[in-house]
């Protein structure tokens, strides 16, 4: 994880998935780039005559938030009393589109990371339905790890991958970089529901892990029931371990649509998901 990307609109989550990425950064030994997408009201515009003084407002505005940028990173570096690195790069661009430009700056400057801000166990229904974070998860083909707006970095060396186990050597392999930067033991999530009675699937997945040269790999199966919701069962067993970070890998009818679409209670959600969520996307 060479270049890790931070967008942010001078919010408070905005501003706290900033600490955490410096954070990060300094543990992964990764470059930061913090992005802000400007966006001017087409009431504002409107004022602009001529193309002459639309360039014009256009131009004062990115001034005035470049400065407001470096002013919100200068802020945060010096919280952790750290300097700027001469590497961190300051993004300033006008577009309406703020999922598609992220991207756009992502994939020109090779980022491997996309670090964002959410309002936490409070804003839970917002963050999965329609939110800004959400819709970049869903869109993009870089990982991406929402950050709770209380979210405190305490460093990562443990993290929880829940997985229905299937395209499992795929999976595996995509949270691999993250794990090794880190150097963080990967505990694989896998609730039983006793539908594969002969363990082919429990037995193939402790194979590939066994077959991987990384060795900080620990399969973690737990008996699962119907009779109890699924986050209720994940919740109860994030409760007893320390969790610095849970993956997931987004696509159809996973182990994480049926827990966020199952009609689960959100203070359920909430209770279980307040913590870094690493998002890759399946191609």
């Amino acid at each position: 994880m060479s270049t890790i990307l931070v967008p942010t609109d001078f919010s408070k989550n905005a501003t706290a998935a900033l600490h955490y990425a410096i954070m990060l950064c300094k543990q992964m030994e990764s470059d930061l780039i913090v992005f802000h997408c400007s966006h001017i009201s087409a009431y504002a515009l409107s004022a602009a005559t001529t193309e002459e003084q639309m360039n014009l407002l256009l131009k004062e505005d990115e001034e005035h938030k470049m400065e407001k940028l470096q002013e919100q990173v200068d802020k945060a570096y010096k919280h952790h009393e750290m300097k700027v690195p001469e590497s961190t790069r300051l993004v300033v661009s006008y577009n309406a589109m703020f999922i598609e430009k992220t991207l756009e700056i992502a994939k020109e400057s090779k980022v491997t990371l996309i670090v964002m801000g959410t309002h936490g166990a409070s804003g839970i229904t917002k963050f999965f339905f329609g939110s800004n974070t959400s819709v970049m998860i869903s869109k993009s083909d870089i990982p991406v790890m929402a950050i709770p707006e209380s979210q405190q970095y305490e460093g990562i060396d443990d993290i929880v991958f829940a997985s229905d186990l299937q395209s499992f050597s795929f999976e595996l392999t995509q949270l691999m970089p993250f794990a090794q930067a880190t150097k963080s033991t990967i505990n694989v999530l896998y609730m039983d529901y006793h539908m594969d009675p002969d363990g082919t699937k429990i037995k193939a997945a402790q194979e590939i892990i066994d077959k991987m040269p990384y060795k900080k790999i620990k399969l973690q199966v737990q008996p699962a029931t119907l009779e109890t919701s699924l986050v209720s069962q994940v919740k109860k067993y994030l409760s007893t371990h320390k969790l610095q970070c849970l993956v997931m890998f987004t696509r159809e009818r996973t182990l994480w649509d049926r827990l966020f679409l199952k009609g689960s209670k959100t203070e359920d959600m909430s209770e279980a998901l307040n913590t870094p969520l690493l998002s890759f996307r399946k191609g």
